[in-house]
């Protein structure tokens, strides 16, 4: 789930030099919903996550249990595309 959602984002990343190279309208209007396919289909697989969500060892620094490096790479790819799939809309 982890490495379909990296291979996504690379095809975000070449959607957006797509539109850095040619700014036509059908062009921008082609990675906008591109883009919106993949927020979606990154956001099911945030909620559908099964693997473990937490460390098991306790960070008394921040008080809490630290995400896994899988749950965090997904969960920083859900929150940079929205953001991004934000600023093309607006």
């Amino acid at each position: 789930m982890v490495l379909i959602s990296i291979l996504l984002d690379l095809i975000a990343l070449g959607g957006y030099f797509l539109v850095t190279a040619s700014t036509t309208q059908p062009v921008f209007w082609l990675l906008t919903i591109v883009e919106s396919i993949i927020v979606v289909i990154l956001v099911g697989f945030f909620f559908s996550y099964r693997g473990k969500r937490r460390s098991r060892f306790y960070d008394p620094d921040i008080g809490a249990r630290p995400y896994t490096i899988r749950f965090s790479i997904l969960n920083f790819q859900v929150k940079c595309n929205d953001d991004n799939e934000f600023l093309i809309v607006v």
